[in-house]
């Protein structure tokens, strides 16, 4: 880096800091203040000092649509180590830190991106900062701890191979996404697994933590003023420099095969139907929620549940949901059956997803369904985790400040033929999957 980049880095951070931050509020949520840190990071502070805890969650462009094509499995395993060790500490005296000061320190790989998650006592702030920069700046990466890491991640690998569910989930992605990013599996193969390196973990972690893509959100019993200076003082360390990760392609509909059936002697079939459904900045995505929930995503109240578990029995339990994720993420149903009720099972899925793409809902279905949905809704911002992962997303995903606020107005608009056009859209038969595990009838 110049010596004349490095100037107008710290020039740019100054008057970043110093500049007057962005405050929002929802109704039921509490103040939240927004401002860029070094490198044009986004941060969010929502305080709340109600009990003396902190927590932080930092997302940056990562996760396991940016694994290198043909070592699936990367990012999940730099996610997996996050924790081991960091600075002057090897795994053991970190974690053994970490215990002593009741600090929580990990990291998730998701399909777009890298999530760190930190909580400790505001006491404890300092020092769980400390940590937490240390494990993202100079991690250790023991090649006795990687070897810990992978063979867990064989095991697992192992054990999922056995579980007809599991199965259906992974071969579905493949299906719904062929060669696309999505379509790889997030944590790796047994073969992939068994190539990784810990050269390959460094150069990935090189590549995702940038400060452009990053986004911290952080909630609890800190001030603004703290918040500032301990982005300011430490995320200036981070490299600044894009990262060479190009973003993810959009999804499109593969086409070809559409059913699959996958021979395991299990006692029941798993059974899932999918296809590439939305992202967050589609025009349908609310439309896309409150179908969503009438289909399968409202439990005991969803149609899918009616009609096949509580009228006929044939299963514990049937769902739908999306991910929507940046580059359109899968739409999916699921259920396990008995071997000789497959068959009047995916009939019965057919049958709703036909009925909803052609008859508009009913009326008071469609208004109980916007009652949960809104009532429900500041439930997901009942603690200091949820609050600080919700508007991590928001900035990740740059869903914009006035996000909460707005949400409920923009479910109670969905009217039937906003619902019934989504559902022609996501419910066709020509762009759905079905996958079927277990044995053959």
């Amino acid at each position: 880096m110049s010596r004349y980049l490095s100037l107008f880095i710290v020039v740019l951070s100054l008057v970043l800091f110093f500049s007057k931050p962005i405050i929002v509020t929802a109704a039921w949520s509490p103040e939240v203040s927004r401002f860029n840190g070094p490198g044009g990071m986004q941060v969010y502070h929502v305080a709340s000092d109600a009990n003396p805890l902190v927590v932080v969650k930092l997302l940056v462009r990562g996760g396991s649509g940016y694994d290198p094509e043909n070592k699936p499995g990367v990012a999940n395993l730099v996610a997996w180590m996050f924790n081991e060790g960091g600075g002057d500490l090897d795994s053991e005296a970190f974690q053994e830190k970490l215990s002593y000061y009741g600090i929580s320190l990990s990291a998730s790989a998701g399909s777009d991106a890298m999530t760190v998650s930190m909580s400790t006592l505001s006491t404890h702030l300092d020092v769980a900062w400390s940590m937490m920069m240390d494990a993202m700046l100079k991690p250790k990466f023991a090649q006795a701890d990687f070897d810990r890491a992978v063979a867990e991640e064989i095991a697992s690998l192992k054990q999922a191979k056995e579980k007809p569910g599991s199965v259906a989930a992974d071969a579905l992605n493949r299906e719904i996404f062929g060669n696309h990013p999505y379509g790889r599996p997030a944590k790796g193969s047994l073969s992939s697994i068994s190539s990784i390196t810990t050269a390959d973990l460094e150069k990935y972690h090189d590549e995702v933590f940038r400060l452009p893509t990053m986004v911290l959100a952080v909630a609890g019993d800190i001030t603004l003023k703290k918040l500032k200076k301990l982005t300011n003082d430490s995320f200036v360390q981070v490299n600044h420099l894009p990262s060479s990760l190009t973003p993810i392609p959009f999804a499109f509909t593969k086409t070809g095969k559409k059913s699959q059936h996958i021979e395991l002697d299990v006692p029941q079939t798993a059974i899932r139907f999918g296809g590439v459904g939305i992202n967050r900045h589609d025009p349908d995505y609310y439309a896309m929620v409150v179908m969503n929930q009438i289909l399968g995503g409202g439990g005991f109240s969803s149609r899918l549940t009616k009609e096949i578990r509580e009228k006929r029995g044939l299963t514990y339990g049937v769902y739908s949901y999306f991910s929507p994720l940046a580059a359109q993420g899968p739409f999916v149903i699921g259920m396990q059956t008995k071997t000789a009720s497959v068959e009047e099972s995916k009939k019965l899925i057919r049958h709703e997803l036909k009925r909803m793409a052609t008859q508009d809902v009913g009326s008071e279905e469609l208004e109980d369904i916007k009652r949960y949905l809104t009532g429900s809704f500041p439930l997901n911002l009942d603690g200091l985790g949820k609050l600080a992962g919700t508007w991590g997303v928001i900035g990740f995903y740059n869903r914009g400040l006035d996000y909460l606020e707005m949400w409920p107005n923009r479910v109670r608009e969905v009217s039937k033929k906003d619902i019934r056009r989504v559902a022609r859209r996501i419910l066709n038969f020509n762009r759905l999957h079905i996958v079927t595990v277990g044995r053959t009838p």
